[in-house]
């Protein structure tokens, strides 16, 4: 009895950790590559329209992710989390690491599409994977340390590769291998029981209702679009801000490598708190705080002068960024029962990186019009604008009931 209990514990750790490491390979699959964005585009200068040639290139994985993950959230839901994750993680590390051998824009482009596969598999695998495996508070607590370890991985995988752009704009790509790491360690997960559809978990609070019903589409809506929103302006970071940097800063490539860091740096060290917050703070004000920060973030970026100041505003925007990506989730995954699960989350994915494709498109057609330190501002603007929309309409949101078992699944 004590000898299964010991096991299951160190099922749970490990599986837990497994789970929090590939999280981390969601952020490098655009924000890796970043600082090397103006060196490519010095090297492909001769190609026609390379400037948005190159934040195609670099956002073209996201469109994959959008009409890759519903074919994912079928898949799961039908036949199990384990096999896919692995396949996905082996696709990663081959696409990712491409862009260090190929020498053709265009090959690198159908790379980034099939990197862009890979990572719709492993986001949503892995965060379906957290409610699979957790209930109640310690879910919550695991979504913020997601969250952190997707921070903290950003902070090594940028500036890496930030240091590695300075040796040769292909040396970055390199850091995509560290997929093939976490191969071993996703060969012992445990495939999460399957609920039939009739079964719910407790923190669903829908044990009497049919299946049907359970499905809140309105919250659903509500979290898709605040997602597809928030990607068009959180990936002016990953397109324009490197453009920013070194015509208004002059900063070399590993210089803005440990700038961008401090964005996912301070995203890590707010999301280790959000389990507590989530404890005394409802879900709604949350999403105030959250986007109230990224706004007041882009404003001191719109704004900054010297790398401390661009530090600071990214700081600021960072505390913002760590705050909503669990909160995104923890929101969306109220009242959905297993079964459905996958499917729920694959549409999550979709709408995050389809706003995170269009978002260079957007920004090119901005800067027709502004400057690249105006961009930031409208940025900005439109996020203290949805903080203030969801204040003066919380009604939009469900109630926030607090989940009181905190128990793993595992």
């Amino acid at each position: 009895m004590i000898s299964e209990v010991k096991n299951k514990t160190k099922t749970e750790k490990w599986a837990t950790l497994t789970v929090l490491l590939v999280s981390t390979l969601t952020v490098m699959a655009t924000a890796t590559i970043t600082p090397a964005v103006p060196e490519m585009e010095l090297y492909f200068q001769n190609i026609p329209n390379i400037q948005l040639f190159i934040r195609l290139t670099l956002s073209i994985p996201a469109l994959a992710i959008a009409i890759g993950s519903p074919l994912v959230g079928v898949i799961i839901d039908k036949w199990g989390r384990k096999k896919p994750l692995l396949g996905a993680a082996f696709l990663y590390g081959l696409a990712g690491s491409s862009g260090f051998y190929l020498n053709s824009l265009n090959l690198i482009f159908l790379s980034r599409i099939f990197l862009g596969l890979a990572v719709a598999g492993i986001m949503t695998i892995s965060t379906t994977l957290v409610f699979d495996y957790f209930q109640g508070r310690r879910r919550d607590k695991i979504l913020g340390y997601q969250a952190a370890f997707m921070g903290f991985g950003g902070v090594i995988f940028i500036s890496f590769g930030g240091y590695l752009a300075t040796l040769n704009w292909h040396a970055p790509f390199i850091i995509y291998s560290f997929a093939w790491v976490l191969i071993p360690g996703l060969l012992m997960l445990p495939e999460p029981k399957v609920l039939k559809d009739t079964e719910v978990t407790q923190s669903d609070h829908y044990s009497n209702i049919s299946k049907e019903n359970r499905i809140p589409y309105d919250n659903i809506i509500f979290v898709y679009f605040l997602a597809f929103f928030f990607q068009i302006v959180f990936f002016f970071l990953i397109a324009e801000l490197p453009f920013l940097l070194t015509n208004k800063l002059l900063l070399n490539p590993d210089l803005i490598g440990i700038v961008l860091a401090t964005l996912t740096l301070s995203m890590g060290l707010i999301s280790i708190m959000y389990g507590r917050l989530s404890m005394r703070i409802s879900l709604t004000n949350i999403f105030i705080i959250g986007f109230s920060f990224f706004g007041t973030g882009f404003f001191i970026i719109s704004l900054a002068l010297t790398s401390l100041e661009m530090i600071l505003g990214l700081s600021i925007a960072g505390m913002g960024l760590g705050l909503l990506i669990p909160n995104l989730s923890r929101q969306l995954g109220k009242g959905i029962s297993q079964s459905i699960r996958g499917r729920v989350f694959s549409g999550f994915t979709s709408f995050l990186f389809l706003g995170q494709f269009l978002s260079p498109i957007v920004s090119q057609v901005l800067l027709q019009f502004i400057s690249l330190s105006e961009l930031f501002f409208i940025g900005g603007t439109a996020m203290i604008l949805v903080a203030l929309l969801i204040s003066m309409k919380q009604y939009l949101l469900p109630p926030h009931k607090e989940e009181l078992d905190a128990k793993s699944i595992v």
